[in-house]
């Protein structure tokens, strides 16, 4: 049991838990950061796509405006988004990616338009570190230099799971968490707590107490991209313990690719193929071998339409599940620079592969056995409708932004929908207060990252998770601060 004069325990340690974390100690504040797991980074630091941000000195010839990602964001939604939350996020994602660029010197200076933004805006770097790893990395190595010349303002508990929100009164006082490596409950008390603890996608493991089966039961069936320790332990212990109000807990993403591994295709956990690859120019293709929807709508559009075209209906020598779903991700050579590092580590763990139609038409014979009447002068003339969709900027099925054509030699690789993100959780204010059931602030217990709910409403864009993280991290930071 310890405590600390004017402290702040910081629950998980993605890039919600890690910006407040360094705010606060970069002002002298003491915090123990409490982390479920035995490394730092959460699921955050596998994020692929990128962080959203207008306008920025990187988005060249570019009209985007900070209204134009409201519009959008608000759009994506479908009514549910908290327009104040959007707010705060989308007017403070300049100054979100300013403290990422110049503060904490990380390259976004890549930036690619991804599915349901109308312009631009979504940034990483232009190495061969992917965004979620280059930002969480660094914000890392700051948080232990700083521990390391003022060993007494942070405190890291890792293998440490919540299991208790402490009160007195109405004011939450410090928690509880279960010292896995000891085996041990223990207590730390402090003057705020911050729940940084994620969301509920890989929450399979206990089906009584999932939040899954209890909220969306049909999405069970679906793989994970999501880390096994992402089970909603912040959303359970907070309803419980002080009554938050949880909203919109039906609001699951489902992302339209996951990789299938060829050698694990029965795997429950799928690498995520990041969204970058169809906004560099990536299509997908049906089993057979036919486009069927623009690549870059939202992507509660395009996983229904996997599911509505791309369903496994034979038994087959993938070993693919009968009833599962398949697309095929197809990637032009040509924009190969564009994401150069993404590809090569994709192809490095065997989820993307280097060929032609003729080691295409092979791939869907395997998925497919009535397949072995496909040809590939049918696959050579599905890219080459492609190709003059590409020349004439006229798709009809709407995509507007759009890669190279199809090279001789291409990449692809075999995707399918994964459960990816959670947009319900704890109802927040716009400075991450948890809202309680009656309505009202419970003092001194915030909620940053996928735990809270109300940004994104019943779908979120590709690059606004990281930003989200950042955004209210700051923001949490700021009011613990100002006291």
């Amino acid at each position: 049991m310890s405590s600390s004069p004017n402290s702040t325990i910081v629950i998980g340690s993605g890039l919600a838990g890690l910006t407040t974390t360094l705010q606060l100690i970069s002002n002298n504040h003491k915090v123990t950061l409490i982390e479920k797991t035995a490394k730092l980074g959460g699921n955050s630091i596998k994020a692929s796509s990128g962080i959203n941000g207008v306008p920025t000195i990187y988005q060249k010839n570019n009209d985007d405006t900070v209204e134009a990602f409201k519009q959008d964001t608000l759009k994506s939604g479908k009514g549910l988004c908290n327009s104040e939350l959007v707010d705060e996020l989308t007017e403070r994602s300049r100054d979100a990616i300013e403290w990422l660029t110049q503060d904490l010197k990380i390259d976004l200076s890549s930036v690619a338009q991804l599915g349901g933004h109308s312009f631009a805006r979504t940034h990483k770097g232009a190495g061969k570190l992917p965004p979620g790893f280059a930002i969480v990395s660094t914000l890392i190595k700051r948080i232990e230099e700083i521990q390391g010349n003022k060993p007494d303002v942070l405190t890291t508990l890792k293998n440490s799971r919540l299991v208790k929100i402490l009160s007195e009164g109405d004011k939450v006082k410090g928690v509880q968490y279960q010292d896995e490596s000891a085996n041990e409950v223990k207590t730390e008390y402090g003057d705020n707590v911050v729940l940084a603890t994620g969301g509920f996608s890989a929450d399979t493991q206990n089906l009584e107490t999932s939040l899954l089966k209890q909220y969306r039961p049909d999405l069970l069936k679906f793989p994970s991209s999501n880390g096994e320790q992402t089970t909603g332990d912040g959303q359970k212990v907070a309803l419980r313990d002080v009554g938050a109000h949880l909203i919109q807990m039906d609001q699951i993403q489902v992302h339209p690719t996951g990789f299938i591994k060829l050698d694990d295709v029965g795997s429950h956990w799928k690498f995520l193929c990041g969204e970058l690859m169809r906004g560099i120019g990536g299509i997908l293709l049906t089993p057979n071998g036919k486009r069927f929807i623009n690549e870059l709508t939202t992507r509660d559009v395009v996983t229904d339409a996997v599911v509505q075209n791309c369903e496994v209906k034979h038994e087959n020598e993938l070993g693919l599940a009968v009833g599962s779903y398949v697309s095929v991700l197809v990637v032009s050579g040509d924009d190969y620079p564009k994401a150069a590092s993404h590809i090569d580590f994709y192809a490095s763990q065997g989820l993307l592969q280097k060929g032609n139609v003729e080691d295409l038409l092979k791939l869907l014979q395997k998925i497919n056995p009535e397949n072995d009447k496909l040809t590939t002068a049918e696959l050579e003339q599905t890219f080459e409708d492609y190709g003059n969709v590409v020349k004439s900027k006229r798709d009809l099925v709407g995509r507007t932004a759009f890669g190279n054509t199809i090279s001789p030699e291409f990449y692809f690789g075999l995707t399918t929908p994964v459960i990816h993100f959670a947009m319900g959780g704890i109802e927040v204010d716009p400075n991450a207060h948890v809202i309680n059931s009656k309505g009202q602030t419970v003092p001194n217990l915030y909620a940053v990252g996928e735990v809270s709910a109300g940004v994104h409403g019943a779908n979120r864009l590709g690059g606004s998770s990281l930003l989200e993280c950042v955004v209210f991290g700051k923001i949490v930071s700021q009011q613990i601060l100002k006291g």
